[in-house]
């Protein structure tokens, strides 16, 4: 009779555990490299797209700016590898300590590579409009407006 606070109390775990984002892990290398935690969300923007975003946690330590990646998905989203050619517009980018831009971008032209790979797509019910998701970002930032031939990767887990 008494197992009811106990019941009580791991239901309340799990139900909170559940609510909360996957966990997110990147890590940079090639002309630099680095390590963050991150927050990935998709959802709907409008006009047949849903907006794919990486945010790091917190700076990254020897990188003064750094974009890990927000993308255009079209609609539906769907479980399966989505590459920039099958993405909307966006971008990812990180300047390092030197000052050398990295990017890649999807806007009028291309740059860069970048796959997207969704393992498991479900609607939010607490969210309208947004998605819970797992799986991976990869993106090759290639240098801009400079004769640096070195690159940046991006590996992203959620």
């Amino acid at each position: 009779m008494h197992s009811f606070p106990l019941l009580a109390a791991t239901f309340l775990a799990v139900a909170t555990s559940a609510a909360e984002p996957p966990p997110c892990h990147g890590r940079i290398s090639g002309a630099v490299n680095g390590g963050f935690e991150c927050v990935v969300t998709l959802k709907e923007v409008g006009e047949g797209m849903a907006l794919f975003d990486v945010q790091p946690t917190a700076p990254v330590e020897g990188v003064p700016s750094f974009a890990a990646g927000s993308f255009q998905v079209p609609l539906p989203v769907e479980v399966r590898t989505y590459t920039l050619d099958a993405l909307g517009q966006g971008r990812a980018s990180l300047i390092d300590a030197d000052g050398t831009l990295y990017s890649a971008t999807k806007t009028t032209r291309q740059r860069g590579e970048v796959t997207i790979v969704l393992t498991s797509v479900k609607r939010d019910t607490k969210v309208p409009g947004t998605w819970v998701i797992h799986g991976s970002y990869r993106a090759r930032l290639v240098p801009a407006g400079s004769a640096s031939r070195s690159e940046v990767q991006l590996d992203v887990k959620f």
